[in-house]
């Protein structure tokens, strides 16, 4: 993927993401940019249970050290700020491009609350940061998904969590 062609690293995103749910046999709708804060829609075979799914890509999320941790970082927009449902999550796609411009995603699911826990206002830049110690509530847990559109306790309770051990918080105490 050539440099500067955001557009196309969102795309690659959203259909990979789409992809993965597919193949687990997940009902699965791309909005293709109708809805402003959903860009994925995951259901129930029996279409009573839904869940809104914000995809955030970058080539090269990793961070070595970002506000004292090792951990991953993308773009999520103004529109993250206090926004959280349990129904809504985000797909955060890693896309490791290489320089031989090789590729080999990693999704991390994330519940919206800590995404919108940690983007402020008066941020500059409207980041979310991953640190490495969430990595395994989040890299690649494909069966949350389908968990929750199940029902499965342990998802929901997922879903509604905040690890604030395991996170890093802004905000007054910061």
């Amino acid at each position: 993927m050539g440099k500067g062609k955001s557009q196309f690293v969102g795309a690659a995103g959203q259909f990979h993401l789409s992809y993965g749910l597919a193949m687990r046999e997940i009902n699965v709708g791309l909005t293709l940019g109708n809805a402003p804060s959903v860009d994925v829609m995951a259901c129930s075979p029996d279409g009573l249970t839904t869940l809104s799914i914000q995809v955030k890509t970058s080539r090269n999320a990793y961070r070595r050290k970002r506000y004292g941790n090792e951990g991953w970082e993308w773009d999520v927009g103004a529109g993250a700020i206090d926004k959280y449902s349990p129904s809504l999550w985000y797909a955060f796609i890693d896309l490791h491009e290489e320089k031989d411009g090789s590729w080999e995603p990693e999704v991390f699911f994330v519940p919206s609350r800590w995404v919108a826990e940690f983007v402020k206002p008066d941020f500059s830049r409207y980041l979310y940061f991953l640190p490495k110690s969430v990595e395994d509530l989040t890299r690649e847990r494909w069966g949350l998904v389908k968990g929750f559109l199940a029902n499965e306790p342990e998802a929901i309770k997922w879903a509604e969590s905040w690890p604030e051990d395991k996170l890093v918080k802004w905000g007054k105490s910061s």
